[in-house]
């Protein structure tokens, strides 16, 4: 089980979100399924659900995570760019073409 875990978990965030709601549909059939056979996969059935639950928070707050970092990065640029500006009109900045090498 935790082989599988380490596996779900290094996937990207919308693969392990829609594993958690597959294990969420999964889990009232195999509740079917459990007291067809006698209430034996029933606690199985819902380890899973709970798993699949987890994985499903996790990717959620990675996903808000790193949203937040973007939105932030993007903010910051904004912020220079107008700092940039303010300095170009009051003629102390140097806006002038420059090449950037990358890599």
């Amino acid at each position: 089980m935790f082989e599988l875990e380490a596996l779900l978990l290094g996937l990207e965030p919308m693969t392990a979100a829609v594993i958690g709601v597959g294990a969420l549909v999964a889990a009232p059939v195999l509740g079917a399924i459990d007291a067809a056979t006698g209430h034996n996969v029933s606690e199985a059935a819902r380890t899973s659900a709970k798993t699949g639950l987890v994985w499903v928070f996790q990717a959620f707050d990675k996903v808000q995570s790193s949203a937040a970092e973007a939105s932030e990065s993007f903010q910051d640029l904004v912020a220079e760019a107008k700092a940039d500006l303010r300095s170009s009109k009051n003629g102390t900045g140097d806006l002038s073409p420059r090449e950037v090498t990358i890599g």
